[in-house]
């Protein structure tokens, strides 16, 4: 399969997959996320396969699909990225702040290729704090961008590139959030 039909299939699956789902506070549709998500890998010098793991990063979580689906659909090399990827469903009910703590010493062993989609995963989830206030009280933000950057930490050294991306997200949404929280405009 040519890179091009890899990333539009990926691109195809993750569309279904996501249809119908938005962003937390607005109605972004949330296959923009992990659109985002493969783009930072793409610009970053991430592989065809690692563009493709991000696109579909999520779909097990939040869909039908399958781990097997995806191995059967994208072969091994791929299924072990999303696999990689996929929180515990042990973690679903658990507190944000311990299911980022598990996610965090989870990204500390896994591979490379594995962390640098995570660190781009939590840069677009950081920047939609930003850009999608209304969905966030800034205690709750606060606690969400905090656990996001405990993730990224157990990702450093996978992609400086990336980590910078995820650090000037993180500045740029704080900034947001303290500027709301004075009644006032970050810019």
């Amino acid at each position: 399969m040519s890179d091009a039909a890899l990333l539009t299939r990926a691109a195809l699956v993750a569309a279904r997959a996501h249809a119908g789902q938005t962003r937390k506070g607005g109605s972004i549709p949330y296959v923009n996320h992990v659109i985002e998500v493969a783009h930072l890998v793409a610009e970053a010098g991430g592989t065809p396969e690692m563009a493709a793991a991000a696109l579909l990063h999520d779909v097990v979580e939040d869909s039908d699909a399958t781990a097997e689906s995806v191995a059967r659909d994208f072969g091994p090399c791929i299924a072990t990225l999303v696999a990689c990827m996929t929180d515990d469903p042990s973690w679903e009910d658990l507190p944000r702040g311990e299911r980022k703590k598990l996610q965090a010493a989870h990204m500390s062993g896994a591979p490379r290729a594995v962390r640098r989609i995570k660190i781009a995963d939590q840069t677009s989830n950081v920047r939609d704090v930003g850009r999608l206030p209304a969905g966030w009280n800034p205690g709750e933000a606060r606690d969400y961008i905090a656990g996001a950057a405990l993730v990224v930490d157990a990702c450093r050294g996978a992609d400086p590139g990336l980590e910078a991306a995820f650090d000037a997200a993180r500045a740029e949404a704080l900034a947001h959030l303290s500027a709301r929280e004075q009644g006032g405009d970050p810019c």
